[in-house]
């Protein structure tokens, strides 16, 4: 009778977060930009970039080529201690294009600074001149309205931190779309949290706070002992400073970030154990209920699961917390796979629910207790 009513507790819990996430996601229009006002804005692009000579041309190609007018642009590559020839890479780009506002930082020696990216974004914030800070990753790639689209969307809420939509664009096979739905049922749940009034992540790949809301925080201070997690804290101290209501979501379609999917199953693995890293140093008692409660979901149907070899009972349980887990877990999905044009990857949606349980539980476990290896650097989360 206890372990019940305790899994109806857990189910019933469960149910009503992605519900309500299902409710606030569907409730986030599509927002059109309008024309700029008369005071346009300077933004500061900052990409921190390690080892990335392999693609950074193509995002500053993408991010030179934005229909927002360049005067206004300033764009602030971190080479954080790559030792490829990033530095060189961006150098030359700088070079070819001279009209571009373009400056490329070098980190020399990396030893010294443990918070790793939050250390290469606080120097270009350093020098940065733009009212608004827009961070991307060197692996991603963006829209020609991308900026105009988030200047737009800044003028029109004047929020102290834009969280923006991130999806993969090169899905190739069964694994990568998996993992593609994956990304976007944790980008869903941000937008639908932020759209709640209560924000619990974001996503650096497409991240935009004012440069007075970073100063305001200081920045990344009192996280330094986490390698990891440059976007979510900053999240969570402008919240805690500013207010809930000063955190808004970039919904305009032109403002979505493409990254790219992790192309074997050792880095994937390697990048959640990596984010799920630095929820240890969370306080926050919103993004704390949310992780308590999706981890004791999934912890459930497991145990009950192989708690079934010995009371055939407990198995019927497992299957019924299954059922009503991809039942629920549907409409949000629906909403998010159709807001960035992919409803083809719900195919593989009950394969996600399948390998997301041992998933969760594998890596929320493992993420306390073991360090990482990060692009050649060894990182204790």
């Amino acid at each position: 009778m206890t372990i019940t009513i305790v899994l109806l507790l857990i189910i019933i819990t469960y149910s009503a977060l992605i519900f309500s996430y299902s409710f606030f996601f569907k409730k986030i229009s599509i927002f059109k930009k309008e024309a700029m006002n008369t005071a346009i804005i300077k933004v500061s692009i900052i990409i921190p970039a390690r080892n990335e000579s392999h693609c950074i041309t193509d995002l500053l190609y993408a991010i030179k080529n934005q229909d927002y007018p360049a005067q206004f642009v300033e764009i602030i590559v971190v080479d954080d201690a790559s030792t490829d020839d990033t530095y060189a890479v961006v150098e030359s780009f700088i070079t070819h294009y001279s009209e571009i506002n373009c400056k490329v930082l070098k980190i020399e020696n990396d030893s010294i600074n443990p918070t790793y990216k939050k250390y290469a974004i606080s120097q270009a914030v350093r020098i940065s001149k733009g009212d608004l800070i827009i961070t991307t990753d060197a692996d991603c790639m963006v829209g020609s309205g991308w900026v105009s689209g988030i200047v737009s969307k800044y003028q029109s809420t004047k929020a102290k931190m834009l969280v923006g939509l991130v999806a993969y664009h090169n899905d190739n096979n069964a694994f990568q779309k998996i993992q593609h739905l994956e990304f976007l049922s944790l980008i869903a749940s941000g937008a639908a949290a932020v759209a709640s009034g209560f924000p619990i992540m974001c996503n650096g790949a497409n991240l935009v706070y004012e440069r007075k809301a970073f100063d305001a925080v200081n920045g990344f201070d009192a996280n330094e002992q986490f390698a990891s997690g440059d976007d979510v804290f900053l999240l969570l101290k402008i919240k805690k400073y500013f207010g809930r209501q000063s955190i808004s979501i970039l919904n305009d379609k032109e403002t979505i970030v493409y990254t790219q999917a992790k192309q074997t199953l050792s880095g994937f693995i390697h990048q959640r154990i990596r984010w799920a890293s630095k929820t240890k140093g969370y306080k926050d008692a919103a993004i704390l209920l949310v992780a308590g409660i999706v981890f004791a979901l999934n912890a459930a149907i497991i145990f009950t699961f192989f708690a079934g070899i010995f009371c055939h009972e407990l198995l019927l349980y497992s299957l019924g917390l299954f059922i009503i887990k991809v039942i629920v877990d549907f409409p949000i999905m629906l909403s998010i796979t159709g807001f960035v044009n992919r409803r083809d990857l719900l195919v593989y949606y009950l394969p996600l629910q399948i390998v997301y349980l041992p998933y969760v539980l594998i890596i929320g476990i493992v993420s306390n207790f073991v360090s990482y290896s990060w692009k050649g650097r060894r990182v204790k989360g």
